[in-house]
């Protein structure tokens, strides 16, 4: 009989989501349990599971067998040469992955869920295609939900740019959940892999998506987080992450439109604040060669920005202006110092019109050149959160660069 089947059969005593480590300490596989008598079945699980294991009923474990080898599903388990190892160091493992697309992809040398809000703003969905696209080109395999929003953005993104997704689904094959993104799972199905631990046609229940996320987060090195409100479903996934020990990335957002109130909180937490795919590249240590020195895309990232300002600028700012004779310095100087004084006095008084009164106070404070974050901050006086809403609002209208993670200047 195939070995899969006794998966399939402990997985429909235990159920999702459930820790298992007894069964890990006693028994080892599947198989083994089956064979193993009832007192020793008896010595290791409650009766609530042990009434279940000793009936041993293989009926619906083979006709789920069945139904994957007929709709080509793979099934994959725990003692497969292809069940990710990632998935392993958790407590509560999937008994079994049933798998449509690669196999390969699900053990990536690099993964990265990419995670946010599903009525996510334009300022999001931008910011999201942006580090999607620095990701995959990469090599990194984008690991997400399948829900409309900032997941789709991220798997459609991965296959524009040639690269390979996970789809982490909350049901099972066949079940008619989200029709409307049916193209796009059989998009991610050729380019990737879908993947969940219910078998053929679960429906959705009260638990199935929680039980999901800790399978996205477990299969990824790191989580990015792109819009998050204070109560978002997407901090379910966080927990998870945290608890897996992995690395938890997150995108700044304006902090009077209450989209990023649960971001910036992370942010306040320890969470590592990004604004594009290539620093989380730089957090694994892999350095993005020959980069394009591209301009951001404008567009409202922040609600409170005027739209009359915004549409005076595309591309970068254009803020020089002449210095006075009285402010000139005598002609015997040199003209090196000249040009640095003009530059200083610039930047001291002209901040970009346009920009939140937040974001402007922070670049007053950065007016004396290069400066660091801890800095910004201290000079500010709003607060980490804020500061780093304002430093990203600077960089959408080309006001700032970031001359290292934690050091900015003005333009």
């Amino acid at each position: 009989m195939e070995n899969e089947i006794y998966w399939i059969w402990l997985q429909q005593c235990w159920g999702y989501g459930k820790k298992i480590d007894s069964f890990r300490s006693e028994f080892v596989n599947a198989k083994r349990l089956y064979d193993a008598d009832d007192k020793e079945i008896k010595a290791v699980f409650s009766s609530k599971y042990s009434s279940q294991l000793i009936k041993r009923d293989l009926k619906k474990a083979k006709e789920i067998f069945e139904f994957c080898k007929e709709h080509k599903i793979h099934i994959v388990t725990p003692d497969s040469d292809f069940y990710p190892s990632k998935l392993l160091e958790i407590e509560d493992f999937p008994l079994v992955l049933y798998v449509r697309g690669e196999l390969e992809v699900l053990e990536a040398q690099l993964s990265i869920a990419v995670i946010g809000s599903r009525t996510c703003s334009a300022y999001g969905e931008e910011v999201a295609k942006d580090v999607v696209s620095d990701l995959a080109k990469n090599n990194v395999v984008i690991v997400s939900g399948g829900a409309v929003g900032i997941d789709s953005v991220a798997h459609r993104t991965t296959i524009e740019n040639g690269g390979k997704t996970v789809l982490v689904m909350g049901c099972g094959h066949g079940y008619g959940y989200l029709p409307e993104n049916s193209g796009l799972r059989k998009s991610v199905a050729e380019n990737g892999a879908l993947v969940t631990e219910y078998p053929p046609l679960f429906p959705v229940d009260q638990g199935s998506f929680p039980r999901r996320n800790r399978i996205i987060s477990a299969l990824s090195d790191g989580v990015v987080i792109i819009e998050a409100a204070e109560r978002s479903g997407t901090l379910n996934t966080k927990n998870h992450a945290l608890k897996q020990g992995r690395k938890i990335f997150v995108l700044p957002g304006d902090t009077k439109s209450g989209r990023f109130d649960g971001s910036n909180h992370l942010i306040s937490e320890g969470a590592i604040p990004i604004f594009s795919g290539e620093e989380i590249l730089n957090h694994y240590g892999i350095v993005v060669k020959d980069k394009k020195n591209t301009a951001r895309k404008t567009g409202t990232p922040f609600e409170n920005i005027d739209e009359k300002g915004l549409s005076a600028r595309k591309g970068r700012v254009g803020r020089k202006k002449k210095v006075a004779a009285s402010e000139t310095k005598k002609a015997s100087e040199p003209i090196e110092t000249l040009k640095e004084e003009e530059k200083v006095i610039e930047k001291a008084k002209n901040p970009p019109e346009g920009i939140s009164k937040n974001a402007e106070i922070v670049y007053n404070v950065m007016s004396e050149g290069v400066i660091e974050l801890d800095e910004i901050i201290r000079k500010s006086a709003l607060g980490v959160g804020t500061v780093l809403a304002c430093l990203s609002e600077l960089e959408i209208f080309g006001a700032i660069s970031k001359t290292s993670p934690q050091t900015f200047e003005i333009n």
